[in-house]
């Protein structure tokens, strides 16, 4: 791939993590209630520390693209064949999953806003109709998913151009959808709107005491959910092999985007309790997900009465934003797994601007899949169980490389303490969100997250054992020091 960012372009590309909290700040306070706020605090911190793990796994594979579980991955590799395909599947199908979410509430936002009398917000037709064997699943057409369509289009052709191209479109939409939501969270903290009534009683809800099960289940399933969003700045290693200077760069994109990325995380849902309380940020709309009355009623607190079209657009752009994010990191992924044996070969081909258009092809044509299903619940159940588990297994591939490649040169090295002792405790914790909190998400989440990753097995086997007959590609053997 061609080496044409710094990290102040990966840090744009990447900004797509930051408007995603707003898609979650509703659910995660029905579910926890006041202390929400501390759990976004806590799962803040929790991912802001990973991102030195990710930096030196990163480190060690300069010439590599698409992600932590594509470094990862060769560790899981000397413990047997199928962990690497798992790891970089799991990665994968939680950043390709957060387009249709993401898309799909773009879409509706510019049906209810934009188009909402005309023909195409009532057009809807059923294509298939499964829910007497599995219940939930419809696959239908209707105004909204054709919107959401588009805009999936729309990203795919501001990427078409390569690396550097995308990077300048998503400083023009950070510019005119992050500065105001930014403004809209912080000015409040300024002007004293901020009401601490609002934090009280700080006990998580239903419960009497904080020692209780009852509360140790919904923190759990709290920090569940809210690791999808906190841990995304990650993000920013999907692009090394695109740096011009991958020793330099990668580390400053990781911690300056962690950094922003913390901030946001922290002040946001702190910003939206204490000035809205429990009562608008638990409406049910901004539980499923809505945050457009939200925004517009914390505008008014904050700035007075505005237009509620013109900050439907923001969210729009930001949406945009937060698409573009995940297209641009999980088509690397798809990529480079290909080239390493892992997945598909026909994904390992590039355009004449070095972007990964086959992989973006199928990255589009899978969410297009997602978008007919309405987006049910077990989309973003089946995510957050793929995207802990990855976490789990790329936290311990760190310490795990140290042993494997204790020579391989490093232009960054975490501290010896943190690859050791806490990356194997963290990854613990990850586990523990999964075990103890996913069913606090949805009761049937362990398993759509246990189903989207047995889809991994045929799809491996096929491309090693038919396509390449057991034998890895010579470049897979020769870069990542595959054992045969």
């Amino acid at each position: 791939m061609k080496r044409t960012i710094d990290w102040k372009e990966a840090f744009w590309l990447g900004a797509g993590v930051l408007p995603s909290i707003l898609v979650t700040i509703g659910a995660m306070a029905a579910i926890v209630g006041t202390p929400s706020i501390l759990v976004w605090t806590l799962s803040t911190a929790i991912g802001f520390v990973q991102l030195f793990l990710y930096a030196e796994l990163a480190a060690i594979f300069p010439n590599k693209t698409g992600g932590a579980s594509i470094y990862g991955a060769v560790a899981w590799l000397r413990y047997g064949k199928i962990f690497a395909p798992i790891n970089v599947w799991c990665y994968w199908i939680t950043w390709s999953g957060a387009l249709a979410v993401t898309a799909a509430l773009a879409g509706n936002y510019i049906v209810t806003a934009f188009l909402a009398d005309t023909p195409l917000a009532k057009f809807s037709i059923t294509l298939l109709d499964l829910s007497a064997i599995l219940p939930g699943i419809t696959f239908k057409l209707n105004g909204i998913i054709l919107c959401s369509a588009a805009i999936l289009l729309l990203a795919f052709y501001m990427q078409h151009r390569g690396i550097l191209q995308t990077a300048r479109i998503q400083f023009a939409l950070a510019l005119l959808s992050l500065i105001p939501l930014i403004l809209l969270a912080v000015v409040p903290l300024l002007t004293g709107k901020i009401n601490p009534a609002n934090f009280v009683p700080f006990i998580p809800q239903n419960t009497t005491s904080w020692l209780s099960g009852t509360a140790f289940t919904l923190m759990m399933g709290g920090l569940f959910i809210a690791g999808y969003i906190t841990y995304g700045a990650e993000v920013a290693v999907c692009y090394v092999s695109e740096f011009k200077d991958p020793v330099k760069d990668t580390l400053k994109a990781i911690t300056v985007l962690g950094a922003v990325a913390a901030a946001c995380f922290i002040i946001f849902p702190f910003t939206f309790l204490g000035v809205l309380g429990m009562s608008n940020i638990t409406d049910p709309a901004f539980i499923g997900g809505d945050p457009q009355a939200a925004v517009v009623k914390l505008a008014e607190v904050t700035f007075g009465g505005g237009s509620g079209k013109l900050l439907t657009l923001m969210l729009i752009l930001a949406l945009v934003l937060g698409i573009v994010t995940p297209m641009s990191g999980s088509s690397r992924t798809l990529y480079q797994a290909s080239l390493d044996g892992l997945f598909p070969k026909f994904l390992s081909k590039l355009n004449k601007h070095g972007a990964p258009t086959r992989a973006m092809w199928t990255d589009l044509i899978f969410n297009m899949v997602l978008l007919s299903l309405g987006n049910p619940i077990f989309i973003i159940a089946a995510c957050n169980v793929a995207y802990l588990l990855c976490v789990f297994m790329n936290l311990n591939a760190v310490w795990m490389l140290r042993r494997q490649l204790p020579n391989q040169p490093r232009a960054f090295r975490a501290p010896d303490w943190l690859v050791y002792w806490g990356g194997p405790i963290i990854s613990l914790l990850n586990l523990s969100f999964i075990i103890f909190g996913a069913n606090v998400f949805d009761p049937n989440a362990l398993w759509y997250g246990l189903g989207a990753i047995a889809i991994i097995f045929p799809i491996f086997y096929y491309r090693h054992y038919v396509v390449d007959k057991g034998v890895w590609p010579e470049s897979a053997r020769k870069d990542l020091e595959i054992p045969e």
